[in-house]
């Protein structure tokens, strides 16, 4: 015969209060921060010698600069580029 148990999670009655939405410049601000940690992670991975986690850092940089690159120029990343072709 096995044991079971149940968990019951119940609300917490302290909880954070909603925060206010971030301003574009706000929020460019904050990834721009984001940015630098991920720069830093890849010159970690780099220094580990573990290739697969440097081009996931990379891509994940690349999806963050495309972000505030929007946020900042108002134009979205690649609308001026002709994605229809491939290299």
């Amino acid at each position: 015969m096995t044991d079971a148990f149940e968990i019951i999670v119940e609300p917490s009655s302290r909880r954070r209060r909603g925060r206010a939405p971030l301003s574009e410049k706000q929020r460019a601000a904050v990834l721009f921060r984001v940015w630098h940690g991920v720069r830093e992670m890849i010159e970690e991975a780099e220094r580990l010698g573990d290739g697969e986690l440097v081009h996931f850092l990379a891509v994940s940089q690349l999806l963050v600069e495309e972000r505030v690159t929007t946020l900042t120029s108002g134009v979205p990343a690649f609308s001026l580029v002709d994605t229809s072709r491939p290299n």
